[in-house]
C-alpha cells in the first residue's frame, strides 16, 4: 500500500487558486520518480510528448503526475487538451482522484460546458468523493459566465447544505460575477455577510464592486464605499482610484476627478498609464481637449509612457474639433517616440476627414495605412465608403465596397446603413433600395436605422405613398417603427399640408409606448404654421413645456417664423419677450426672423432697433441678417442706409453673396437707381457672382422701356 505525505500546492487558473496534492511516493513509485524524465512544458506540442511518455511507461505511473501534467496545460489554456487526455487515460484503466475530476469540471466550465461539468460532479459523488470549496467556486462561476444565475444560485445552496463551506474566494467570486450581471445591490450584500463570517474581505472584492458602480455610474454609492473603506482602515490603491477616476468622469464630475487624482499622488500611489488614459479618454469625448492636453502633460512629465490607446483618444479628441494639425502632430509624435499607431487610431483620422468632405485626404491617409503593414478592417473601409458617397463619387464607393469584399472583409449593417442613408438623402431612393436588396441577399437583415433612412428618402422625393407602405411593413415587422420613424412620416406629412395624418401619427405614438421628443413637437409646429394654424403651433408649444421635452432654440425658431409668416408679428414679439425673459440662449437665427418679419410687414423701425442691438447681445450679424435688413431698407426707400450696410458688412469681413447683390441692385432699380445698379452689376460680376431671374426681368424691362443701353444687360447674366 502507497504511503502518501500530502502537501498543499497551487496553482493560478484565472484569478482562482486550486489545490493539488503532491505526493512524496515509497514503494514502487519511487523507482518512477527516479527513472522518469523531466518535461519542460512550455507548449502544447511538449505536453503531448510528456503524456505520451506517461502512458507508455510499465508499470503505468500513478494519477498524480498526470495531475501535475494537467495543472500545467491548464496554464496554457489548453483545456481541450486536457479532455482528451482524461478520456485516454480512462481507456487505460488510471483512476481519476478528487483533483483530477476538479481539474476536469474547470475545463468544462472554461470550455462553457457546464452539462458536461455536471456530469463530472455526478461521477466525483459516484466514486465516494466530496467536492471541496475549490469545486464549488468553479461551478458557480461557470454558471455565471454562461448567464445563468439561478442555477448558480441552486449550486450555492445545495452544496452548501450538503457541507462544502464558502472560503472567501468562493465569495469574492460571486461578488465579482454578480456585479458583471449588473446585479451590484446583490454584490454588496454580499460584501456585508464577508464583514460578517470573515472580517473585512480584501481589496479585490471592494475594487471589483467600485468599479461596477461606477462602470454603471452610481459615482456617488462608490465613493461612499471608499470612504467607509479608508474609515476602517483598508489600504486602497491605484485600481480603486482609477475605477474612481472613471467614475466621476463618466458623469461629468471632472473637478472630482481631478480631486481624486491629486489625491492618490499625494498618498504617494503613483497613477499609471490606465489611470491617465481613462482620464484623457473622457475628457475628450466630453470635447475637453484642452483639459485632456493639460493631464496628458502631466503624466509625460512624471515619466509615465503614453500607449498607442493614449494617443488614439487624443487624436479623437483634436478630430472632432477639426483640429488637423493637432492630429497630424500627434501622429508624428507618436511615431516619433515608437508608439505605432494602429487600426483604431488610422480608422479615427480617416472617419474625421471624410466626414468633413476631405475624402482625398483619407484616401491618402489610407494608403499609409497599408504601406506600414496596418489591415484595414470593415470600420476603415465603411468610413471611406461614406466619404465618397457624400461626394457623390459613386464609382469610388462601389470600388472600395468590391475591394474591401475581395480582401474578405465583410461589409456589415454599418456599411450597407451608410450607402442606403447616403443615397436617399441624394433623393437616390431606386439605388438605395437595391442596396437594401443586396444587404438581404448577403444575409444582413435591414435594421430599423435601414428603414428609417429608406422612410426619409421616400419623404424627401415627395413619395408619400411609398413611405407609408413602407412604415406599414415597420409597423407589422420585428423591427418595430421608433420615434424617429414616427418624427420622419409626421414631416413628410408636414410638407404635403397633410396635418391631419401628421396629427394622427402623433396621437398614435404614445399608445405604442413611445415619447415624442423635441423634434417631433418642432415638426407639428412647423406643420401647423404652414396651414396658418399658429394658434394651435403655439398650443403645441406650451403642451411641450408642460411635459418633460424642454423646447430648443429650433423649436421657438420654427415658431417665430410662421408668425411672421403668417403677419402675426404682436404674437411674434410676444413670444421674443418671453423668451427673454426666460433667459433663453437667443442666436442670430431668432434675431433674423425677426428682423426679416418685421422688414417685410414694413415695420423697418423696429427692424432697425433689433438690428443695431445686436452687438450689446453678443451677436455678430451674418449675411442672412445683412440681407434681411437690407432688403427692409430698400423697401422702404432708405437706399443710402441700405448702401452704408453694404459697406459695413465689407468692413466687418462678412462678405455679400450672391442674395445681397442681387437685393442690392433689384432695390436700387425699383428706387430709380439705375445707374448705381448698373455700379454694381460690375462689381458683382468682379466677384464671380451673377444676376438671378428676377435680376434679369428687370435688366430686360429697362432695355425695353429704354431706360438702359442694350449693351449693359449681358453684364447681369454673366
Amino acid at each position: 500500500m502507497l504511503k502518501l505525505k500530502r502537501t498543499a500546492c497551487y496553482f493560478d487558473n484565472g484569478g482562482m487558486s486550486f489545490a493539488l496534492f503532491k505526493a512524496s511516493i515509497h514503494s514502487s513509485t519511487i523507482s518512477y520518480t527516479r527513472n522518469h524524465q523531466h518535461f519542460e512544458i512550455n507548449n502544447l506540442r511538449d505536453a503531448f510528448d510528456s503524456f505520451n511518455s506517461m502512458i507508455r511507461m510499465h508499470p503505468l505511473p500513478s494519477i498524480v503526475p498526470f495531475n501535475q501534467l494537467f495543472t500545467k496545460i491548464v496554464r496554457l489554456k489548453h483545456y481541450s487538451s486536457v479532455v482528451s487526455m482524461y478520456n485516454q487515460m480512462g481507456l487505460l484503466g488510471i483512476v481519476p482522484d478528487l483533483f483530477t475530476l476538479g481539474i476536469l469540471i474547470n475545463c468544462f466550465t472554461h470550455l462553457r460546458n457546464m452539462s458536461s461539468s455536471l456530469s463530472v460532479l455526478g461521477k466525483l459523488f459516484k466514486f465516494g468523493y466530496e467536492p471541496n470549496t475549490v469545486i464549488l467556486t468553479t461551478l458557480i462561476k461557470g454558471f455565471f459566465v454562461e448567464g445563468k444565475p439561478a442555477e448558480a444560485a441552486k449550486c450555492f445552496r445545495k452544496m452548501t447544505q450538503g457541507g462544502c463551506r464558502p472560503d472567501m474566494i468562493t465569495y469574492s467570486t460571486l461578488v465579482n460575477c454578480f456585479c458583471k450581471m449588473g446585479n451590484t445591490d446583490a454584490a454588496i450584500d454580499l460584501v456585508e455577510k464577508i464583514e460578517q463570517e470573515f472580517g473585512t474581505p480584501n481589496i479585490v472584492v471592494y475594487n471589483s464592486v467600485i468599479d461596477h458602480l461606477c462602470k454603471k455610474g452610481l459615482f456617488i454609492k462608490a465613493l461612499d464605499i471608499f470612504l467607509a473603506m479608508n474609515s476602517q482602515g483598508i489600504v486602497t490603491n491605484v485600481v480603486t482610484y482609477t475605477s474612481l477616476i472613471h467614475g466621476a468622469c463618466r458623469i461629468g464630475q471632472w473637478k472630482e476627478a481631478r480631486r481624486l487624482l491629486n489625491e492618490m499622488i499625494g498618498r504617494k500611489i503613483t497613477p499609471d498609464v490606465i489611470t491617465f488614459t481613462v482620464f484623457i479618454d473622457k475628457l475628450c469625448k466630453d470635447g475637453l481637449v484642452d483639459d485632456a492636453m493639460k493631464v496628458f502633460s502631466q503624466m509625460t512629465s512624471q515619466g509615465i509612457l503614453p500607449t498607442v490607446v493614449t494617443y488614439t483618444s487624443l487624436i479623437h479628441g483634436v478630430c472632432k474639433l477639426g483640429k488637423w494639425n493637432e492630429a497630424a502632430r500627434l501622429l508624428s509624435q507618436m511615431v516619433s517616440q515608437k508608439v505605432p499607431p494602429d487600426v483604431q487610431t488610422f480608422n479615427i483620422l480617416i472617419d474625421a476627414v471624410c466626414k468633413e468632405g476631405l475624402f482625398a485626404d483619407g484616401m491618402i491617409l489610407f494608403s499609409e495605412m497599408i504601406s506600414e503593414g496596418i489591415v484595414p478592417d470593415v470600420v476603415t473601409y465603411t468610413s471611406l465608403i461614406h466619404g465618397a458617397c457624400m461626394l457623390g463619387l459613386w464609382k469610388e464607393a462601389t470600388r472600395l465596397l468590391n475591394e474591401m469584399v475581395g480582401r474578405k472583409i465583410i461589409p456589415n449593417e454599418q456599411t450597407f446603413n451608410v450607402l442606403v442613408d447616403t443615397l436617399c438623402k441624394e433623393g437616390m431612393v431606386k439605388e438605395a433600395r437595391g442596396v437594401v436588396e443586396i444587404m438581404v441577399q448577403r444575409g444582413i437583415k435591414p435594421t430599423v436605422v435601414t428603414h428609417n433612412s429608406l422612410l426619409d428618402g421616400y419623404c424627401l422625393c415627395r413619395e408619400i405613398e411609398e413611405a407609408e407602405k413602407l412604415f406599414d411593413v415597420m409597423r407589422g415587422d420585428s423591427c418595430e417603427a421608433n420615434v424617429i420613424s414616427y418624427n420622419t412620416l409626421m414631416n413628410g406629412y408636414c410638407k404635403k399640408k397633410r396635418i391631419g395624418d401628421a396629427l394622427r401619427l402623433f396621437r398614435e405614438l404614445s399608445s405604442k409606448g413611445l415619447n415624442p421628443n423635441v423634434v417631433t413637437y418642432s415638426t407639428l409646429i412647423g406643420g401647423l404654421c404652414k396651414v396658418g394654424r399658429t394658434q394651435d403651433a403655439h398650443e403645441l408649444l406650451k403642451m411641450m413645456q408642460s411635459s418633460s421635452q424642454l423646447p430648443d432654440c429650433q423649436t421657438h425658431a420654427i415658431l417665430l417664423d410662421g408668425l411672421c409668416k403668417n403677419g402675426e408679428l404682436e404674437v411674434a414679439m410676444a413670444l421674443f419677450k418671453e423668451m427673454e425673459e426666460k433667459k433663453l440662449h437667443l442666436t442670430i437665427v431668432i434675431y433674423n426672423i425677426l428682423i426679416g418679419g418685421m422688414c417685410k410687414a414694413g415695420n423697418v423701425p423696429t427692424a432697425k432697433n433689433l438690428f443695431s442691438g445686436l452687438s450689446a447681445k453678443g451677436l455678430q450679424p451674418d449675411v442672412w441678417t445683412y440681407n434681411v435688413m437690407i432688403e427692409g431698407l430698400l423697401r422702404g426707400g432708405l437706399v443710402d442706409e441700405a448702401l452704408t450696410l453694404l459697406i459695413e458688412m465689407k468692413v466687418k469681413s462678412c462678405c455679400p453673396d450672391s442674395c445681397t447683390y442681387n437685393l442690392m441692385i433689384r432695390g436700387l432699380i425699383h428706387n430709380n437707381e439705375a445707374s448705381r445698379a448698373v455700379q454694381l452689376v460690375d462689381e458683382m460680376t468682379k466677384k464671380g457672382f451673377s444676376g438671378d431671374a428676377s435680376t434679369m426681368a428687370l435688366f430686360v424691362d429697362l432695355v425695353s422701356k429704354g431706360e438702359l443701353d442694350p449693351s449693359l444687360q449681358p453684364l447681369a447674366g454673366k
